[in-house]
């Protein structure tokens, strides 16, 4: 929609959405439909731009980098008191756009994309957490003559007495953003558990109780836009 037109139900009227029962978009009980505006919602929404994009080539962006977010629950060994941190740090790359290169470490475009994401010190202050970096993954983002935003390099080190646990939401790891119109596609998420003495782990979008041992390094290389 062009963004000076307001978004209210006259602005939506004319527009007619015909699906089928019992698809993705459409789901019937006792279909799960956990956490659809952050991951379907996604697919559906790149999907709608690629088709519009031959109609309205300049208004059209390329695809942004999907969500893949790490929750971790344990104790705090400085309190002893329970802890849960969701992950909100090292968001990934935005899709050009006929305007310009994409914009860096935006987030997803559907849910959350363009928060800011909360202090690291802070971060630290709050949580048994520590980040030994968090920077810019050089050449995430696609190639084309606007680049996609590039994504982000992080390594977080948990700093716990005890096994804490966490699990993964998400996408984006066999398949980079969509690139447009001779574009090249952003890479994609890798996620990578590191233990002392202990082989690295590649972490899957969808997993739960993922044990977490004391000084281990979570490191993410999250995805970047299409170009």
């Amino acid at each position: 929609m062009d963004p000076e037109t307001p978004k209210n139900d006259g602005a939506f009227r004319p527009l007619t959405v015909i699906a089928r029962p019992g698809t993705v978009v459409w789901a019937n009980p006792p279909a799960p439909v956990t956490l659809c505006t952050n991951h379907c919602a996604q697919e559906i929404m790149e999907a709608v731009i690629k088709a519009l994009s031959r109609a309205c080539p300049r208004r059209a962006m390329a695809g942004w980098g999907r969500r893949f977010r790490i929750a971790i629950s344990g104790q705090d060994p400085r309190t002893g008191r329970p802890f849960i941190w969701h992950m909100f740090q090292a968001r990934p790359g935005g899709g050009a756009s006929s305007a310009g290169d994409g914009w860096p470490t935006v987030g997803e475009w559907q849910a959350a994309g363009g928060i800011k994401f909360g202090s690291l010190e802070v971060t630290e202050v709050r949580f048994p957490l520590f980040f030994l970096r968090h920077e810019f993954r050089p050449g995430s983002g696609g190639d084309g003559q606007y680049r996609g935003g590039p994504g982000a390099s992080m390594e977080l080190r948990v700093e716990i007495a005890r096994p804490a646990r966490a699990n993964t939401a998400g996408d984006g790891v066999r398949h980079g953003a969509c690139g447009l119109f001779g574009g090249a596609d952003g890479l994609p998420h890798r996620y990578i558990l590191r233990s002392k003495g202990r082989q690295d782990r590649v972490l899957r979008t969808k997993e739960v109780g993922i044990v977490i041992h004391p000084g281990d390094v979570i490191h993410v290389e999250s995805a970047g836009g299409g170009g």
